[in-house]
């Protein structure tokens, strides 16, 4: 075989022989084809050496990396094959070495039946020996129980405990013995024996049990008086614990496990503990909603107390006591936290109350304040008792919590439409009684009715804000919505007041204007305090409630305005009593009744009739009140000049100058002592002076005055830019009463004055017009 390595079959030799023609071939045909691609220009052939040179040396290179790639691959295939030789002698020696072996152990094969007789005695000898070092615990079980008893008798569990496990030390090993016994028919028999025998052991582990249950259980009281009897029972259960897994451990070797293990008394010690707690919160409920109106808040309460008490036992005697792996505190603190979790949402939850057995409001709000402070420095956050309460799952879940909120909430929203009416219907009463009003520290007319209304807001709100924020700005903007109702109902007891009155003035005389009065005060501080509201207890920053900062703000300037609309109708009914104690009067404003020889003192009459009301009641309306008051009281009375004085079928006209002089002369007169008069009354001061407008009398009486026809037109222009409402018709109407012009005249002069002059529905004649143009 070797002579003949390296030889080819002629049929390989031909084939690669053609391969490296083609291949020649190809090479021949590229070289062709790049030689004349750059022969191509006659200029290129001077380049020639340089071409050959360059060629050359591209071939010297590629030759030079050719050869070293080739002598790379050969010395990888020369190495490989080394590694191939080493594998196979190798595989030889094992071979070899195997064969050898099975040689020499068909050789020692017969000595296993010389020695069965050997093995047979080895491991008789072992249990007799075994059996010879138990004889005497197995003679002394009757001893040792008894001595067991006695030291249970005095407490002490330790040495106690040590005689029982020697007890039950030797019963395990005859029934592990009895266990590797093959004789099967035999075996229950033995085992019978056994158990007969050591019957005592099993009474004595009971009744072990039962003491240190009964410590596990008392472990308030064990830590506080005697720490070292919960210690003892620890200490126990920790050493059943090693019993257990040292005979969990030989059951997997062996398959054999005394009959009462594992006993698993760690676990019992936590059921016990978790037990105890349940009953020390469960436990302190003394009272039912039926034997205490305030059970549950006494119940809660002594739970709170309960808790800063045990958790102060458990981080200072506890935690000393009890082994560290058992993370005491922390067990502990879940214990506590699941069995108050369970009570209380098996207080809370609607599915486990009966029909009519609901939460009350008081109820609730104990429930839900219990919940926010739970966790709160006067209960599981006390500093000093350094608890990790940041892994507790919440003390009620979300449903529960949200269904006891709703309870509240119905319940105010209940309180609240039936508290509404009851509050407008008490205050209806005291008009009609003819209660006297109350005047406030600041002198201002007010009811009972604000105090009454903000002190149920505030107490609402504020056990709203003890609950939970999210609960206040629900019941926040519920209350918004009962004022509004509360606002329509008390709009219509005012107007129905007001019809009774004027149908009958006599009836409330004396008490109408002062109860109007101190009606429109309550209604203007009704704004402002609920502005007070919203900046105590209203929030921007929730975003469950699903409204902007500017909705908001709007829902109070909504309702503030409405309430400030409210306060001006009761000024405006002020405003109707007084119109009608000055009616004769002012009805005949610019009428020959005010002006000639026979005039009335119509203006004296209602200045000093407004001067009365002003020295008595109004004096005790508040500012902003009174200044609207004397506003609105100023454009009625020019609204009456007004009327008379546009109105088509007036019989003032005037046929002498010295006529026209003399009303212009009252006019200007008039309107100076109505605006001295009510600069005085208003009660504001000179910087904020209010600015009446009584001055347009005297603007028209310039008008009036004016003798000179061809000035006339220039008076009108002058008019018509102060108040830009003035329209054609009230230009001819003011030029007609003078007595001196046509109709035709007075309409060319109107026309040759604002004609090119923009007239706009704005400013004070405008408003006073709509006075006018109101229906009576």
């Amino acid at each position: 075989m070797d002579l003949l390595v390296g030889v080819t079959s002629p049929t390989t030799q031909s084939a690669e022989s053609n391969q490296l023609d083609d291949m020649r071939r190809e090479a021949e045909t590229n070289a062709l084809r790049i030689i004349q691609a750059k022969l191509e220009k006659p200029e290129n052939l001077e380049k020639l050496d340089q071409l050959r040179t360059a060629a050359a040396q591209r071939k010297r290179v590629l030759d030079e990396q050719l050869r070293t790639a080739v002598q790379s691959q050969l010395e990888s295939i020369k190495t490989g094959i080394a590694q191939l030789q080493i594998s196979l002698d190798n595989m030889k020696t094992v071979e070899r070495t195997m064969r050898e072996t099975d040689e020499k152990l068909q050789k020692i094969a017969p000595l296993q039946s010389k020695l069965e007789d050997l093995r047979h005695e080895a491991n008789t000898y072992r249990q007799l020996s075994l059996a010879q070092a138990n004889l005497d615990y197995i003679i002394k079980t009757p001893e040792n129980v008894k001595k067991a008893d006695d030291l249970m008798g005095q407490e002490k569990l330790l040495q106690a405990h040590q005689l029982i496990m020697e007890i039950e030390n030797s019963r395990n090993y005859l029934l592990f013995e009895l266990h590797k016994v093959q004789e099967k028919d035999s075996q229950p028999d033995d085992i019978q024996l056994v158990t007969n025998y050591f019957a005592d052991y099993e009474r004595l582990v009971a009744h072990l049990k039962q003491l240190i249950t009964f410590r596990i259980s008392r472990w308030y009281d064990c830590a506080i008086s005697a720490p070292e009897k919960l210690v003892t029972a620890l200490r126990l259960i920790e050493r059943e614990e090693q019993v257990d897994r040292f005979w969990m451990e030989k059951k997997e070797l062996s398959g054999f496990s005394p009959p009462d293990r594992p006993r698993q008394w760690k676990k019992l010690c936590f059921e016990l503990l978790r037990k105890s707690v349940k009953d020390r919160i469960e436990g302190n409920q003394l009272e039912t909603r039926e034997e205490h109106k305030y059970w549950l808040t006494r119940h809660l309460e002594m739970c709170r107390i309960i808790i800063l008490q045990d958790f102060t036992i458990i981080t200072k005697t506890c935690l000393r006591c009890f082994p560290k792996q058992y993370d005491i505190v922390n067990r502990f603190l879940d214990y506590y936290h699941n069995c108050l979790k369970e009570h209380l949402t098996e207080i809370c939850d609607p599915k486990r109350r009966t029909e009519g057995d609901t939460l009350t409001t008081a109820e609730v709000y104990t429930i839900v304040t219990f919940v926010r402070d739970y966790q709160g420095a006067e209960c599981l956050g006390k500093p000093e008792l350094k608890l990790d309460i940041s892994q507790l799952s919440p003390l009620l879940e979300k449903d529960i919590l949200a269904a006891v909120t709703d309870v509240f909430i119905n319940e105010r929203k209940q309180k609240f439409t039936e508290w509404i009416p009851n509050i407008v219907t008490s205050e209806v009463k005291d008009w009609y009684a003819l209660k006297e009003v109350e005047l406030t520290s600041e002198h201002y007319y007010a009811t009972t009715m604000p105090r009454m209304l903000i002190n149920m807001i505030i107490e609402t709100l504020d056990m709203a804000k003890q609950m939970s924020d999210e609960t206040c700005q629900l019941i926040l903007g519920m209350i918004l919505q009962k004022i509004n109702e509360f606002r329509d109902l008390y709009v219509a007891e005012i107007n129905n007041y007001a019809k009774r009155y004027f149908s009958d003035r006599q009836a409330f005389k004396e008490c109408f204007t002062k109860q109007m009065v101190a009606n429109a005060n309550n209604c203007e501080s009704i704004p402002n305090f609920m502005l007070i509201v919203r900046k105590k207890y209203d929030r921007d920053d929730l975003d469950d409630l699903s409204r902007s900062s500017q909705q908001q703000l709007d829902r109070y300037e909504g309702m503030g305005k409405k309430f400030e609309r409210t306060a001006e109708q009761c000024v405006d009914i002020i405003l109707q009593e007084i119109e009608i104690d000055t009616s004769k009067y002012i009805k005949v404003l610019f009428t020959r009744e005010w002006f000639g020889p026979q005039a009335k003192p119509c203006c004296g009459t209602i200045i000093e009739t407004t001067r009365d009301y002003w020295s008595s009641e109004l004096t005790h309306l508040k500012k902003p009140l009174l200044a609207y008051l004397f506003y609105s009281w100023h454009k009625r009375i020019l609204a009456h000049y007004l009327r008379n004085l546009f109105s088509r079928n007036t019989p003032m006209k005037f046929e002498r100058p010295e006529e026209r002089r003399k009303c212009a002369e009252q006019l200007r007169s008039e309107a100076a002592t109505l605006d001295k008069e009510f600069q005085s009354w208003d009660g504001t001061s000179a910087e904020n002076a209010t600015e009446y407008h009584f001055n347009i009398l005297s603007n028209i009486a310039d008008v009036l005055e004016q003798t000179d026809l061809d000035s006339i037109v220039l008076e009108i222009a002058t008019l018509a830019k102060k108040y830009p409402s003035l329209n054609m018709d009230q230009v001819i109407q003011i030029l007609l009463l003078r007595g001196d012009l046509t109709k035709q005249e007075a309409k060319d002069k109107a026309d040759a004055a604002i004609a090119n002059m923009p007239r706009v529905n704005q400013g004070i004649l405008f408003e006073i017009m709509e006075i006018i143009n109101q229906p009576n």
